[in-house]
């Protein structure tokens, strides 16, 4: 029997169980609307999992409390594929603000209802160039750690393994080094 067919059969035999469980207890309230959505979206990934731990899973019982978990952890996380684009998407619709109005004096952003004078292509050149000045700015060291993280999609270990320096050394300089950067283009 192949994956595939474990996880159908699995979900075909919890599904009724699994979507009353998120929709009383994980999104519950004004998010129950989106339980069907929230469930579906980590059936989903389940197709993505290798094969020996989804047996492994099914055999223990462990897998409606895996979808659980996920489904908990995806409504929550606001770096989560399904936040992004359900919660979210919420969240911005019932901000009516526009940047003008009494309600939103702490709003930073740009109002529905305002016009950018400045040309698009303009902004973006304007950033980049303040970018690239704040890369220049900031020094060999830092410039190589975002270079190799961020720009050649190397890992934290990956760079440990290769310059030999703490992975917590590595974390704090890149998280530095983006500080900085973005300290000195907030108001380009």
């Amino acid at each position: 029997m192949t994956k595939e067919d474990k996880i159908n059969r699995y979900v075909e035999k919890w599904y009724r169980w699994m979507l009353s469980e998120v929709k009383r207890n994980i999104a519950k309230d004004k998010m129950d609307e989106y339980g069907e959505d929230l469930l579906h979206h980590v059936i989903l990934d389940l197709y993505n999992l290798p094969v020996d731990k989804i047996t492994q899973m099914i055999d223990d019982d462990k897998l409606r409390w895996y979808v659980l978990t996920g489904c908990g952890l995806q409504l929550r996380s606001s770096t989560s594929p399904f936040y992004r684009l359900h919660r979210r998407e919420k969240m911005q619709s019932r901000e009516n603000y526009t940047h003008s109005s009494p309600e939103a004096e702490s709003f930073s952003g740009l109002g529905i209802l305002d016009r950018v004078d400045e040309e698009y292509d303009d902004i973006i050149d304007r950033l980049q160039m303040c970018f690239q000045d704040s890369i220049e700015e900031i020094g060999f060291y830092h410039r190589t750690l975002l270079q190799k993280h961020f720009i050649e999609k190397w890992s934290i270990q990956r760079i440990h393994k290769h310059y030999s320096i703490s992975k917590t050394h590595i974390i704090k300089d890149i998280n530095y080094a983006l500080d900085y950067v973005r300290n000195n283009c907030k108001e380009c």
